[in-house]
């Protein structure tokens, strides 16, 4: 074979290597090893440009776009504002009126509970994806009540100047939508927020038919999710029995989803009365060692 062809099989690179010294591989082996490793580099090299790329994407393309983003979503806070709590009554009626013939001119349609935020927000965006428009919509409402509450525990807005700040250290739009609902936590969170009350709480006990529902020892005080049909007999039918921890954590969470006004409620008497019980308990140990 020549040798200055590149050998094609293990036998042939053996047949090589059997002739040359061990201190000095030959051209041809050298040949096989590049020809083997330089796609491997090509990709590498590949995908470490592409990376680079992304970094500075991020750095300087994609962090320019989110401020420009933000710098519009702020000037549509910033239209709403005055349209709703401008001093002038002429200012105000003005720019309501001026926003109710820009959006019939675009034949924008909207229903009689529409949030004007989102009227807003949808005369500026209109051109974009609908989802889009609606978590806009959605971060600028939560920033009407993004700040913790105030003295007397009203939540407040957050001023038109630090709204992109703030949009900032939220994570962003789609984390301020995601959070919106449930005041930033997460399904964990909400779940762990409401499990005490939840098992505290027993609306009624029945028997287990052991010979359809198989439970054991192991499964003793432990949360599970049943999925039942009411029928109108006034019974319900039990299907399944979920045991699966995800699920349970899941039920919490819709438990705390829909039931939040009623249980903040309850924390905050709770609190209340924890408050008075601790100045009770003070004025007694104040008067005992009186």
């Amino acid at each position: 074979m020549n040798i200055t062809e590149a050998p094609s099989t293990t036998s042939e690179i053996s047949d090589i290597a059997s002739q040359q010294s061990p201190q000095a591989p030959s051209a041809a082996i050298s040949a096989v090893i590049a020809a083997t490793i330089k796609p491997i580099e090509q990709v590498y090299f590949l995908l470490e440009n592409l990376e680079a790329e992304r970094e500075k994407w991020e750095i300087t393309e994609l962090a320019a776009s989110h401020k420009r983003l933000y710098e519009m979503l702020t000037k549509c806070y910033a239209f709403y504002l005055r349209m709703k709590t401008d001093t002038s009554s002429e200012v105000r009626e003005q720019s309501r009126k001026g926003l109710n013939a820009f959006i019939a001119a675009r034949s924008y349609t909207f229903k009689a509970s529409t949030h004007d935020m989102n009227r807003v927000v949808k005369a500026v965006f209109g051109g974009v994806d609908r989802r889009r428009v609606s978590a806009y919509s959605t971060a600028l409402r939560a920033a009407l009540v993004g700040v913790q509450p105030d003295a007397k525990n009203k939540p407040t807005r957050v001023p038109e100047s630090q709204l992109s700040t703030w949009l900032e250290d939220q994570g962003g739009v789609e984390e301020v939508r995601l959070g919106s609902k449930n005041k930033g936590m997460t399904p964990k969170a909400r779940a762990e927020k409401v499990e005490t009350v939840v098992r505290t709480k027993k609306l009624m006990s029945f028997a287990v038919d052991e010979a359809v529902m198989q439970l054991d020892t192991n499964d003793n005080d432990k949360p599970m999710v049943l999925i039942a049909t009411y029928r109108p007999t006034g019974e319900f039918d039990v299907h399944v029995v979920v045991k699966n921890d995800s699920a349970v954590n899941a039920a919490y969470a819709a438990y705390y989803t829909d039931n939040k006004k009623e249980l903040e409620e309850a924390e905050q008497t709770a609190a209340i009365q924890s408050k008075e019980d601790q100045k009770q308990a003070a004025i007694e140990l104040a008067a005992a060692q009186a």
